[in-house]
């Protein structure tokens, strides 16, 4: 290995690339040179996509409600313990893992 007293080029997370290249992609795909936020533009778009669907959906299952208030007027209601017991520590354990 020959030393040559230059240094190495300047690779900022981007393979075989510089600073510059950076800049220049990251103008590119329209980011703002440092941050990793969208313009507002964009982000406004997606919010109001999203929100126009979020719309769409009802906010309570009324089907789903009425059946299970009806069993429980009607003392037909079971919890099957096992399956909640389950639940709730896999539940727990996907919370640790993330």
């Amino acid at each position: 290995m020959k030393i040559t007293g230059q240094q190495p080029p300047e690779f900022h997370g981007v393979k075989g690339g510089t600073a510059k290249d950076s800049q220049k992609t990251a103008d590119r795909s329209g980011l703002t040179s440092g941050t990793s936020e969208p313009p507002v533009k964009t982000s406004t778009f997606v919010m109001n996509k999203i929100k126009g669907r979020i719309s769409t959906e009802p906010e309570v299952r009324a089907d789903r409600v009425a059946e299970l208030k009806d069993k429980i007027k009607n003392g037909e209601y079971q919890v099957d313990a096992q399956r909640l017991a389950k639940t709730m520590l896999e539940d727990a354990l996907q919370e640790d893992i993330s």
